[in-house]
């Protein structure tokens, strides 16, 4: 599994890009291997307890961020409400969507309560398309990530991400295991910006497309 990568850091905070296939915080009592963890020795031993500011899918890849103290945990956490994160990320979806660009406004059920709707917005573009095989490469933008939601709204559209076994129709998925040497969604956090707790700085960051995504990229030429 290729490492992570330290994109920035400062005394506040911490912005790592995460490889595919490891967990950003393992649930209580999962022992399962973690990103958390994996950076909890250095930091450890200079009594630093990093808190989380976005979760990303265990099979999703790119930028996560950490606050290195309580108050700038908090700090952050009451700026979202003013300066929302924008997070970009790059995806490769089943398909070739009508629209080019737009976005997509249905309520996800709330991850506590399935029965309650919470809002959600995902704004999209389709960089390109790759009509021989029936795929798309589209960026898309959002504030607020629910539980999956860049995966559900797409699968709302018939666009489900390409070789995501949860979501995608089972003989869709077969026919593209064909072409695909990969098993696993092609889901990138690839852009972030941030205004910095402290200094009130806007700050841009960026993540690498992983090997395996840009492979999948060529393939679909």
């Amino acid at each position: 599994m290729p490492s992570k990568t330290i994109i920035f850091e400062d005394k506040s905070v911490l912005v790592v890009s995460k490889p595919r296939g490891l967990l950003t915080v393992a649930a209580k009592g999962n022992k399962q291997k973690n990103l958390l963890d994996e950076l909890k020795g250095k930091y450890q031993e200079e009594r630093i307890r990093l808190r989380p500011v976005n979760r990303i899918d265990r099979d999703t890849s790119g930028l996560v961020i950490f606050a290195k103290t309580k108050e700038v945990f908090m700090a952050i956490m009451q700026r979202q409400r003013l300066d929302k994160i924008e997070k970009t990320y790059l995806a490769i979806v089943t398909g070739i969507l009508k629209k080019k660009a737009g976005e997509i406004k249905i309520p996800l059920p709330s991850r506590e309560d399935p029965k309650t709707k919470i809002p959600a917005k995902t704004e999209y573009i389709v960089l390109r398309e790759f009509r021989t095989v029936k795929a798309s490469l589209v960026e898309v933008k959002i504030t607020s990530g629910k539980f999956h939601q860049i995966r559900k709204h797409f699968r709302i559209l018939d666009h489900a991400l390409l070789m995501d076994r949860d979501y995608m129709d089972r003989s869709e998925y077969v026919k593209y295991q064909k072409i695909v040497p990969f098993r696993h969604f092609f889901l990138h956090s690839s852009e972030m910006d941030f205004v910095h707790p402290i200094t009130g700085k806007k700050m841009h960051f960026r993540a690498d497309l992983p090997e395996e995504f840009a492979e999948t990229l060529k393939i679909l030429r």
